[in-house]
């Protein structure tokens, strides 16, 4: 297990059903973490009458198989997890088994952020016979990450000097926390105008508290008893507890349920307000990306004009091309395979580095030979 995001945790369900016996290899955090989120999905599934055919007993197998460990011997594979940044306790995994080394880098970023150390480069294995890499943003190179966060204040400042509220929507596992330390130091250094700011999220709360537990896994700037305790940011669990004007950091990150849906509704015609979308990638349907492209939002089936500003800041926890070809011209393996990116972003990074390894961009269900 690389992380706890969904789109990687979320099979552990099914693979539970198996009658073969598990051993899931992945950090501690990971396993604490992927817990909330597995049991936060099974509960929205439920109440939208929509029934995964999982319950909590489930998750608490899946756990009973879990093993916490760096580096681990199973007959004929050796397994080793090396620190791979993006979100607090992701890992890149090694495999070496029949004399052959593999490397998947799960989600990954190099550079470091306000809180969480980037992937160590020069810890990574070499001379790899295959590389499995994400590719994201293969086809993307953003701008320094202080530009962002300059960016990012001068958005907030200006909104609040109007009086308006700022909507930031994110995910509740590390973006919350992430984005909730930003502004609550921002305001503590006098950055950002004292004002409301508030993270509205139970699943985020929750996240917070195992995030407190950890304080090993975050930058030593912020190492004190627990890290995640804010000055000026307050955790609520319903919209009705704001006092505007106010800064709003709310789940979920796509805009298409609870508060932030809610929030954006509420929102969106008033001219004032900001909306700002902090993820690179937007899924098609979503209504972040209705009112950020077509400028309006769905309510009840009507549609309402967007009169708030949104702006993009692309603050992710993962490798733009730059860093995805730096791994690659650091590893030399001689074969990679990229996964984990919209097409057109993994054939543009398979342009960058088809010098340096053999490429495959496998289809759906294709099957590779190693």
């Amino acid at each position: 297990m690389s992380h706890a995001h969904l789109d990687h945790s979320g099979s552990l369900l099914r693979l539970s059903k198996s009658r073969n016996k598990q051993v899931i290899v992945g950090s501690r955090i990971t396993r604490d973490v992927s817990v909330e989120l597995l049991k936060d999905m099974i509960k929205v599934h439920e109440f939208n009458g929509d029934s995964l055919g999982y319950d909590n007993q489930t998750v608490d197998q899946i756990m009973g198989s879990w093993v916490s460990a760096e580096n681990l011997d199973l007959p004929e594979m050796d397994i080793k997890l090396y620190g791979a940044g993006h979100v607090a306790g992701a890992n890149m995994v090694g495999v070496r088994t029949d004399g052959k080394s593999l490397l998947y880098t799960g989600d990954f970023c190099i550079h470091n952020t306000e809180i969480l150390g980037g992937c160590n480069t020069g810890l990574l294995p070499k001379k790899l016979d295959v590389l499995i890499s994400e590719s994201t943003y293969g086809g993307t190179i953003r701008p320094n990450r202080s530009e962002l966060i300059n960016q990012l204040f001068t958005e907030i400042r200006g909104t609040l000097k109007h009086r308006g509220n700022v909507l930031i929507p994110t995910f509740a596992f590390h973006r919350s926390q992430e984005m909730a330390k930003r502004i609550d130091q921002a305001i503590e250094k006098k950055e950002l105008p004292n004002c409301k700011a508030y993270m509205v999220s139970k699943l985020a709360n929750k996240i917070t508290t195992i995030f407190n537990s950890y304080r090993n896994l975050f930058n030593q700037e912020i190492q004190q008893p627990k890290p995640f305790e804010y000055k000026h940011v307050r955790e609520i669990e319903r919209i009705n507890e704001i006092e505007e004007p106010a800064i709003v950091i709310c789940t979920p990150g796509f805009g298409h349920a609870g508060a932030s849906l809610n929030l954006l509704n509420k929102w969106a015609e008033i001219e004032e307000n900001t909306i700002i979308v902090t993820s690179g990638y937007l899924p098609p349907d979503s209504p972040l990306k209705l009112a950020k492209d077509k400028h309006y939002v769905k309510i009840d089936g009507e549609r309402y004009p967007v009169q708030a500003k949104i702006t993009q800041i692309e603050l992710s926890g993962h490798a733009d091309q730059l860093e995805l070809v730096e791994l690659v011209q650091h590893l030399k393996p001689k074969r990679t395979v990229l996964v984990h990116g919209d097409l057109k972003q993994a054939e543009e990074l398979s342009k960058q580095i088809s010098k340096i390894t053999e490429v495959c961009i496998p289809e759906k269900n294709e099957v590779i030979s190693l």
